[in-house]
């Protein structure tokens, strides 16, 4: 989290998360802040930039055990912790949906990952090398094109058909996820490409709380909305319309 998210923190997140969540690691962000909304901005990248490497230091760090990664605009219903141990005993990595990215499905406010040696060189050959353009400004870019200086063929992706620098974590991961698709000959014994899976529908973006509100396990306020209040505002509201529903 950047300062803007600190009372998100403190109020929301902190109070709904499962009491079952005893070690919780804060990455405190303090020279750069982003506020809710803002993405693909100079601060919202250099948070992102570091949020990746912050996991990639976890890895090393937790080797054996499963690590779970959250953002801050998220509240929660029920305990899950069981539940995310046994949806990583089949995947390397698991994430919440995107279900609005049809390009990009995996959502990287909420993922899963094994601590393992697949993951580790992952991250130290896929994900790493491609956030350096998240430490650059878009007009340091376009100078860089402007005098032909060369760009590094990892710095770009084609998720949306047209070629686009690296803004955020988001494109970072699904792009290096879609390798091995996109090249089926790629050489997985050198770089391991991750098995990824996608985590049931209860695990929403849905303003409705999902398909079934009623076993909700939580609600992600990833999208439009701008600024902190608005953000706390709304987590507080759906907090109060989807608890209404669980059974």
């Amino acid at each position: 989290m950047s300062d803007s998210y600190l009372d998100i923190y403190r109020n929301i997140f902190l109070r709904a998360l499962p009491r079952e969540f005893n070690n919780i690691n804060i990455l405190h962000i303090r020279d750069y802040d982003a506020i809710p909304g803002a993405v693909a901005t100079r601060n919202f990248k250099i948070v992102n930039y570091q949020k990746l490497e912050f996991i990639a230091q976890q890895l090393i760090m937790h080797e054996g055990d499963n690590l779970l990664f959250l953002d801050l605009d998220i509240v929660c219903f029920k305990n899950f912790k069981d539940e995310m141990n046994i949806f990583l005993e089949d995947y390397d990595m698991v994430f919440q949906h995107n279900s609005h990215y049809p390009t990009m499905p995996y959502c990287t406010g909420v993922w899963g990952l094994q601590c393992n040696d697949t993951n580790r060189t992952f991250f130290e050959r896929q994900i790493l090398p491609r956030s350096k353009p998240l430490l650059l400004t878009t007009e340091e870019i376009n100078h860089m094109h402007h005098n032909q200086i060369p760009v590094p063929s990892h710095w770009v992706h084609f998720l949306n058909g047209k070629k686009k620098h690296y803004d955020g974590d988001q494109c970072i991961v699904n792009a290096a996820l879609a390798l091995k698709d996109a090249h089926p000959s790629w050489n997985t014994q050198r770089d391991p490409i991750p098995t990824a899976g996608l985590l049931p529908a209860t695990y929403t973006q849905d303003f409705n709380g999902g398909a079934n509100p009623e076993k909700c396990v939580l609600y992600h306020a990833t999208g439009t909305i701008q600024g902190a209040l608005e953000k706390a505002t709304h987590l507080v509201e759906m907090y109060e319309k989807i608890r209404k529903n669980i059974k």
